[in-house]
Parts: C-alpha cells; structure tokens; sequence
C-alpha cells in the first residue's frame, strides 16, 4: 500500500523523553545526495530580517533514517569546530538508532507529522481529472483539488482542529506519473485565510508550496526542489513571513549491503 508523508511545516514538539522508532517508519531510499536551502524571513512591514543559505550531506544512517550533515553555511565551509560537533551529532544519531529510539530531529519530523494512505487522502480531498501533461519527459495526469466536504478522516486529539482548517482551507493541483502512480509535482495554495480560536491562537494569511519530485529508478521517487512562502500571524501581535527553497541534487545509490555512507565532493 503507498504511503504519503505529510509534514506540518514551521511546527516544533518538544519531545520530553526519547520515542521509540515505529517499526512501521519508512526505510528511505539507499541514496545519498546534497540539500541546498535556502531561508528568508521578513517582518510585519515585509523588511527582510534573515537570509541564509546552507549546504547539508544527507544520507541513511543503519539503513533506518536520514542524517543532514551542515557542511556549507551562507557560502563559507564549517569550521573545524563544527565539523566536530557534526561528528559527535551524527555519533548520537547512529546510538539513538541502534538502541531502537528516534534521534533528535530526525528526518526534521515533528510530533505533527502522520502518515496517510492514499485512500486516506481521498477521503479528505475531492479530486478532479483536468488534464494531462508531459512532465520530465514523462505522461502525467493532472488533478485539481479541495477538501472533501463531510469528510470522514480523523486524526484525533490535539492535532484534528489543525488539520480540519488545513483541509478546508488549501486547494492546488497535483501532477501523478502516469505509469507509476507517483506524485511528480504539486501546488498548493491557500483559497482563503485561514485561523485557530477566531485568529487569536494563529491567523494563516497566505501560503503558497510547490514541491517537484525526480524519480530516481523504477518506482522510486524522490523531492527534487520546494519553494514556499508563508504569511502568518499568531497570538494576535507575532508576525511570521517566511520563504523558503529547498534543491535535492547530486543522487547517488549505495550499494545494496551499504548501510551508511557520506557524499564524496559536491559536483
């Protein structure tokens, strides 16, 4: 059964004790490759405050979970301080691994990350057939989308009322290969603003995703670049603007008994 992962971006859940790998947690892809983001964040009157870029080696560790390993940071290497201080990270997260727990910030997943079969999804969204499209080189059919009204899906405790205005409130197309069944683009956008406790907890005022997926070998695809930008404000007062762009290049596969490796130079 296919799985997609839906991750509650700009979230944060402070864990209190370590949580236990699931023995369903996807086993990713035998790749390793280079993560390019790139962060820019303004204030309420839309002045820039922050722009950063960092350059990050992500690969399997124990073949069980992803590891980003910072190697660039706004266009200068780390340091030899910080390259320590990744050496005794990634140290953690291969121990967190091997005694059966999730490491910290794994796979940059939150306590707000669920997973969704497909049929899941189409119970929460309406989808329409409106056309096809050559995408790649490959057919894909294009499908538009909303919440389904009277849906079913639930999520349960402290997450459904999130996830009940995220539905309800986003619309977008989605691109699927054609021959495989797989997303190879989506857009999502926000169809109107969208709030928490009548905008006093958070007022969603514009966000805006498109995520490209590169399909590796037969069957396996893989996000190749996101863009987004958000414009939010929470306890009435805070504001948060953000956009962001993330680029996945230079996949290479592992061989088939490897379980951990580390990208050679950045091509």
């Amino acid at each position: 059964m296919k799985r997609i992962v839906i991750t509650a971006a700009f979230a944060t859940v402070a864990l209190a004790d370590p949580e236990p790998l699931s023995p369903d947690q996807p086993v990713p892809p035998p790749y390793r490759y280079w993560q390019t983001t790139m962060l820019r964040k303004f204030d309420s009157s839309y002045a820039p405050t922050r722009n950063e870029t960092k350059v990050e080696e992500v690969y399997p560790i124990e073949g069980r979970m992803y590891f980003h390993r910072l190697v660039m940071k706004n266009g200068k290497p780390v340091s030899p301080e910080k390259q320590a201080k990744e050496d005794k990270r990634e140290a953690e997260f291969r121990d967190s691994i091997r005694k059966g727990f999730k490491p910290k910030h794994g796979e940059e997943m939150t306590g707000l990350t669920t997973r969704f079969t497909t049929e899941e999804l189409e119970r929460a969204f309406a989808m329409e057939e409106v056309g096809r499209e050559i995408l790649n080189g490959r057919p894909s059919v294009i499908y538009k989308y909303q919440g389904r009204p009277g849906r079913t899906l639930k999520v349960g405790g402290q997450y459904q009322k999130f996830f009940d205005v995220a539905v309800d409130a986003v619309c977008g197309r989605l691109w699927l290969d054609e021959r495989e069944r797989q997303p190879a683009r989506v857009e999502v956008r926000l169809k109107r603003p969208a709030t928490l406790m009548f905008g006093l907890l958070v007022w969603i005022k514009q966000v805006k995703i498109d995520v490209e997926w590169e399909r590796l070998e037969p069957g396996v695809w893989w996000p190749r670049e996101a863009e987004g930008f958000a414009d939010a404000r929470y306890y009435i007062i805070k504001s948060f603007i953000m956009h962001g762009r993330v680029v996945n290049d230079g996949f290479a596969r592992l061989p088939a008994d490897s379980r951990t490796d580390k990208a050679a130079d950045k091509p």
